[in-house]
Protein backbone atom coordinates (compact mmCIF):
# COMPACT_ATOMS: atom_id res chain seq x y z
CA UNK A 1 0.00 0.00 0.00
CA UNK A 2 1.18 3.37 -0.81
CA UNK A 3 1.15 5.80 1.97
CA UNK A 4 0.77 9.41 0.10
CA UNK A 5 3.47 12.38 1.62
CA UNK A 6 2.82 15.58 2.02
CA UNK A 7 6.03 17.69 1.54
CA UNK A 8 5.59 20.97 3.53
CA UNK A 9 7.53 24.13 2.84
CA UNK A 10 6.78 27.28 4.97
CA UNK A 11 8.49 30.77 3.90
CA UNK A 12 7.42 33.32 6.63
CA UNK A 13 9.11 36.63 5.41
CA UNK A 14 7.06 38.53 8.12
CA UNK A 15 8.06 37.49 11.41
CA UNK A 16 11.80 36.37 13.07
CA UNK A 17 10.09 33.50 15.23
CA UNK A 18 8.19 31.37 12.74
CA UNK A 19 4.83 31.77 13.18
CA UNK A 20 3.30 28.57 11.95
CA UNK A 21 5.04 25.25 13.26
CA UNK A 22 5.60 23.01 10.66
CA UNK A 23 4.31 19.91 12.44
CA UNK A 24 0.60 21.78 13.21
CA UNK A 25 0.20 22.72 9.75
CA UNK A 26 1.51 19.33 8.54
CA UNK A 27 -1.20 17.68 10.86
CA UNK A 28 -3.91 20.18 9.63
CA UNK A 29 -2.78 18.60 5.90
CA UNK A 30 -3.23 15.16 6.76
CA UNK A 31 -6.70 15.48 8.18
CA UNK A 32 -8.11 15.90 4.80
CA UNK A 33 -4.97 15.68 2.05
CA UNK A 34 -5.08 12.06 0.88
CA UNK A 35 -2.32 12.30 -2.17
CA UNK A 36 1.38 12.79 -2.48
CA UNK A 37 1.87 16.34 -2.31
CA UNK A 38 4.48 19.35 -2.48
CA UNK A 39 3.04 22.32 -0.91
CA UNK A 40 5.08 25.66 -0.34
CA UNK A 41 2.84 28.46 2.32
CA UNK A 42 4.44 31.51 2.42
CA UNK A 43 3.48 34.51 4.65
CA UNK A 44 3.66 37.98 3.02
CA UNK A 45 3.24 41.38 3.45
CA UNK A 46 0.11 43.16 1.48
CA UNK A 47 2.70 44.82 -1.16
CA UNK A 48 3.60 41.23 -2.08
CA UNK A 49 0.31 39.95 -1.75
CA UNK A 50 -1.18 42.89 -3.56
CA UNK A 51 1.53 42.24 -6.45
CA UNK A 52 0.44 38.68 -7.05
CA UNK A 53 -3.16 39.22 -6.74
CA UNK A 54 -2.53 41.87 -9.65
CA UNK A 55 -0.53 40.36 -11.69
CA UNK A 56 -2.73 36.78 -11.59
CA UNK A 57 -6.45 38.09 -10.71
CA UNK A 58 -6.45 41.38 -12.28
CA UNK A 59 -7.38 42.76 -8.39
CA UNK A 60 -5.03 45.39 -7.55
CA UNK A 61 -5.75 44.76 -4.02
CA UNK A 62 -3.87 42.37 -1.12
CA UNK A 63 -5.91 39.15 -0.11
CA UNK A 64 -5.98 36.92 2.49
CA UNK A 65 -5.27 33.84 0.83
CA UNK A 66 -3.72 32.99 -2.88
CA UNK A 67 -3.50 29.60 -3.82
CA UNK A 68 -1.54 28.37 -7.24
CA UNK A 69 -1.34 25.28 -8.80
CA UNK A 70 1.38 23.90 -10.08
CA UNK A 71 1.18 20.37 -11.35
CA UNK A 72 -1.66 17.77 -10.03
CA UNK A 73 0.25 14.68 -10.00
CA UNK A 74 1.56 14.59 -7.78
CA UNK A 75 -0.20 17.36 -6.34
CA UNK A 76 2.60 20.32 -6.05
CA UNK A 77 1.09 24.13 -5.27
CA UNK A 78 1.76 27.02 -3.29
CA UNK A 79 -0.63 28.77 -0.79
CA UNK A 80 0.37 32.25 0.04
CA UNK A 81 -0.91 34.25 3.08
CA UNK A 82 -0.92 37.94 3.82
CA UNK A 83 -0.33 37.96 7.98
CA UNK A 84 -1.44 41.91 8.13
CA UNK A 85 -4.96 40.89 6.32
CA UNK A 86 -5.56 37.74 8.77
CA UNK A 87 -4.30 39.36 11.45
CA UNK A 88 -7.07 42.17 10.96
CA UNK A 89 -9.91 39.45 10.02
CA UNK A 90 -9.04 37.65 12.98
CA UNK A 91 -9.19 40.57 15.31
CA UNK A 92 -12.56 41.91 13.41
CA UNK A 93 -14.47 38.39 13.50
CA UNK A 94 -13.13 37.23 17.17
CA UNK A 95 -11.03 34.37 16.27
CA UNK A 96 -7.84 33.12 17.76
CA UNK A 97 -5.38 34.04 15.04
CA UNK A 98 -4.26 30.32 14.42
CA UNK A 99 -7.71 28.73 14.31
CA UNK A 100 -7.96 31.72 11.24
CA UNK A 101 -4.73 30.52 9.71
CA UNK A 102 -5.43 26.88 9.90
CA UNK A 103 -9.06 28.15 8.10
CA UNK A 104 -7.48 29.92 5.60
CA UNK A 105 -4.44 27.22 4.53
CA UNK A 106 -7.37 24.67 4.47
CA UNK A 107 -9.52 26.68 2.09
CA UNK A 108 -6.05 27.59 0.08
CA UNK A 109 -5.31 24.11 -0.09
CA UNK A 110 -8.94 23.11 -1.27
CA UNK A 111 -8.23 25.19 -4.34
CA UNK A 112 -5.59 23.18 -5.03
CA UNK A 113 -7.20 20.18 -5.36
CA UNK A 114 -9.96 21.79 -7.82
CA UNK A 115 -12.45 23.65 -4.96
CA UNK A 116 -13.54 26.87 -6.17
CA UNK A 117 -16.62 29.23 -4.90
CA UNK A 118 -16.93 31.26 -7.99
CA UNK A 119 -20.85 29.80 -8.42
CA UNK A 120 -23.21 29.49 -4.86
CA UNK A 121 -23.12 25.79 -5.24
CA UNK A 122 -19.37 25.29 -5.49
CA UNK A 123 -19.16 27.64 -2.59
CA UNK A 124 -21.57 26.13 -0.50
CA UNK A 125 -19.85 22.65 -0.82
CA UNK A 126 -16.36 23.81 -0.38
CA UNK A 127 -17.90 26.06 2.70
CA UNK A 128 -18.96 22.34 4.31
CA UNK A 129 -15.77 20.70 3.39
CA UNK A 130 -14.03 23.51 5.45
CA UNK A 131 -16.37 23.44 8.55
CA UNK A 132 -15.98 18.99 8.25
CA UNK A 133 -12.08 19.44 8.30
CA UNK A 134 -12.02 22.09 10.97
CA UNK A 135 -14.32 20.35 13.33
CA UNK A 136 -12.00 17.56 13.01
CA UNK A 137 -9.50 19.80 14.31
CA UNK A 138 -11.06 21.19 16.86
CA UNK A 139 -11.87 23.99 15.26
CA UNK A 140 -15.75 26.08 15.61
CA UNK A 141 -17.63 26.97 12.15
CA UNK A 142 -15.37 30.12 10.80
CA UNK A 143 -18.75 31.24 9.41
CA UNK A 144 -20.44 31.51 12.26
CA UNK A 145 -20.67 35.42 13.05
CA UNK A 146 -19.68 36.04 16.56
CA UNK A 147 -21.42 39.15 18.50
Amino acid sequence: MNIPQIHLTIQDNVHKKKLLPKKKVLAWLNYFLKKTSSITVRIVMPAESQQLNSDFRKINAPTNVLSFLIENKPLVGDIILCHEIIKQEALEQKKRLEDHYAHLIIHGCLHLLGYDHELNTDAVKMEAMEIKILKKIGIPNPYLVKN
